[in-house]
């Protein structure tokens, strides 16, 4: 009798081990790409992300006609599935490009791990900037203020200007001109190095850091004449108040042991190169009564329902992505707004994406809901949940809103609805904008769509087939369980 009841028991553990793994989340390595229109003085990305892996994998980037390679980037994203933390590792190409115009990055296709994923590709809008200097102005102010020397030190900052909570690159880079009469050489590098940032890291600040593995030269013209920059350090900052920032100068020995041209030198020398101090304005946001405590950046929402078309009591899922520009890492879930009867709202799963390519932090944030309604009828998402926010590029606070609408019984589910919001509702105005107009509604054109081709996902059909079986072993076991009761 004690052996039968273990042998249920055992059957029964089998079954909950069996039913917990059908319903694994996807960890799929995917390819993202930044934002594909930008200024040029921005960087276009390509990341792959590898879940649940910590190890770096070998990967072959395309190159994209009217882009430059500028090196590649790791970096580890934890995020919460199911209440257990995976770590994704992101693994980053950064391009830049030669001139602005339109350029198209064709489809293409990268190995990992011996797996092939496929990218669509896009079309790449790179735009003029008015506001940003051109590099050559740029580096002739560095020049000026180094002396007019041929090897001089540098310590810039990407904005004079910032609101409190936008971001702001600093960049710590020593130029040395081709035509230099004497070879240099760094000497206690990290020594150096650690002491110089403790004197530039802003105080009350978020730090992005970008990891420099090693120092490589790079090609520039500065007034018709060659330079090779050495990046030395390079992060961004978050002021989190409105308090200037203030750099002090900082100083770089390197080691002369002999000049290029004529006898060496009896003995090798240090020589000191020093930065000019410089000072960002960091301006406090506009009143508000959310003001310093809501992210600052530029961001837009993207949404998706699991199935548009529900039953009541049948759980559905619901996706809030926040994609732009700012301190991706910490931005905050949505605002739940006022208590419903018509549905449940469970607890967000979080999974955020960045990327750091030096010139500012980029990215995206999702937040996973599971929604339970409780009638039937059209639910409005955009009376439930809302996000504000304060954009630098327009001064203004925003408020991201969905767009999409839940159906509960009577209608036939639509599966797989995602729809893409840029600011919807402005809180300054309460206007609502130009992208909830009729002419870019979410149904527009749904009577044409074709619904016969749907795409279908392998890690779906795995879990489907897993749930069929173990149903079909549970109805086995109870069907051999009563038919013993009724031999016994």
């Amino acid at each position: 009798m004690l052996l039968a009841i273990f042998r249920k028991f055992f059957a029964l553990f089998f079954l909950i081990s069996l039913s917990v793994f059908g319903q694994v989340p996807d960890t799929e390595i995917t390819i993202e790409l930044s934002q594909t229109t930008f200024p040029i003085e921005r960087p276009f990305t390509i990341s792959v992300i590898i879940p649940n892996s910590e190890n770096r994998a070998a990967i072959a980037f395309p190159d994209i006609p009217g882009f430059t390679k500028k090196g590649i980037s790791t970096s580890i994203s934890p995020s919460e599935v199911a209440g257990k933390t995976i770590t994704n590792q992101v693994i980053t190409q950064t391009y830049l490009a030669t001139a602005p115009g339109r350029f198209r990055l064709p489809p293409f296709d990268i190995v990992v791990n011996k797996e092939t994923i496929r990218s669509d590709g896009a079309i790449l809008l790179v735009q003029p900037s008015k506001a940003a200097l051109d590099q050559a102005n740029t580096a002739a102010d560095i020049i000026d203020a180094a002396s007019d020397k041929s090897a001089f030190l540098s310590l810039r900052a990407s904005k004079s200007t910032v609101y409190a909570g936008e971001g702001v690159s600093l960049t710590l880079a020593f130029y040395i001109a081709d035509n230099y009469p004497y070879v240099l050489s760094f000497t206690a590098l990290d020594k150096q190095l650690q002491a110089i940032v403790k004197k530039i890291r802003p105080a009350n600040s978020w730090e992005e850091n970008v990891p420099i593995a090693e120092l490589k030269p790079i090609s520039i013209t500065i007034r018709g004449k060659k330079f090779r920059e050495f990046r030395i350090y390079q992060s961004v900052f978050f002021p989190l108040s409105n308090q200037d920032v203030k750099l002090p100068a900082v100083a770089l020995q390197l080691a002369r042991p002999r000049p290029k041209i004529g006898p060496p030198t009896a003995q090798e020398e240090t020589v000191t190169f020093t930065s000019r101090p410089i000072t960002i304005v960091v301006k406090s946001l506009p009143p508000h009564p959310l003001r310093g405590r809501v992210p600052v950046g530029t961001f837009q929402l993207e949404e998706g329902l699991e199935r548009q078309g529900v039953s009541m009591g049948q759980s559905v899922r619901y996706t809030f992505t926040i994609r732009g520009e700012g301190n991706i890492t910490t931005l905050p879930a949505p605002t739940l707004l006022s208590e419903t009867t018509e549905f449940d709202i469970f607890p967000p799963e979080e999974k955020h994406t960045s990327t750091n390519n030096g010139y500012g932090v980029t990215g995206h944030k999702t937040f996973t809901y599971f929604i339970v309604p409780h009638q039937n009828g059209e639910i409005s998402l955009a009376n439930r949940f809302q996000w504000v926010y304060f954009d630098p590029q327009t001064a203004r606070y925003d408020t991201l809103r969905p767009q999409l609408r839940l159906q509960v019984g009577n209608k036939k589910p639509v599966i797989g609805v995602q729809a893409s919001v840029n600011n919807s509702v402005s809180s300054v105005t309460g206007e609502a904008s130009a992208a909830a107009s009729t002419d870019n509604s979410l149904y527009a054109g749904i009577a044409e769509m074709d619904s016969t081709n749907q795409p279908v996902s392998v890690s779906v059909l795995i879990r489907s087939i897993a749930n069929v079986l173990i149903l079909i072993m549970l109805i086995g076991m109870i069907f051999v369980f009563f038919k013993k009761q009724h031999t016994e």
